[in-house]
């Protein structure tokens, strides 16, 4: 995979996860429900209190997940390619 490319993928991921606010256990009080709005990742919808936890999701959670999707895709365009030129 190009760098160029990775760089893009990567990015594209960092911006996905929002240090925000999600509901959790929907729907929420307002709505008549017993779920209540709470800091996290709303994109994984994972409670996190401060910025040094959603840094530590960033790396620990979201990078490696993405890592290692992209070394599968990798794998089977790989894979795919050989048996074509078989």
């Amino acid at each position: 995979m190009q760098k160029s490319v990775l760089l893009r993928v990567l990015q594209q991921e960092i911006r996905r996860h929002d240090f925000n606010y999600f509901v959790d256990q929907p729907p929420s009080i307002a709505q008549g429900g017993k779920g209540v709005v709470v800091p996290g990742c709303p994109a994984c919808q994972k409670r996190i209190n401060t910025m040094s936890k959603f840094l530590d999701h960033l790396a620990e959670d979201a990078m490696p997940t993405l890592i290692e999707k992209l070394s599968r895709r990798e794998n089977r365009m790989s894979s795919s390619l050989h048996e074509k030129r078989e």
